[in-house]
């Protein structure tokens, strides 16, 4: 079993970092890379997106579980 338990830290937090993470990437690419790595920043942003919503299912079910 794999624990994905977030510690101390809000879930909200998480998901707020996340979305500035992938502004900040997609900015940075286009900004300062002229869109070069297009395919690359599209990975990223997909595994952070991913991430987010395992944090999310993770909160939703811990949520119900204690109600």
């Amino acid at each position: 079993k794999i624990n994905l338990e977030v510690p101390s830290m809000k879930n909200s937090l998480y998901l707020f970092i996340s979305i500035c993470l992938m502004q900040l990437f997609i900015l940075i690419n286009v900004t300062f890379l002229n869109g070069e790595y297009d395919g690359l920043m599209m990975w990223l942003c997909s595994g952070i997106f991913i991430y987010a919503c395992a944090v999310f299912g993770l909160s939703r079910r811990d949520k119900n579980a204690s109600n």
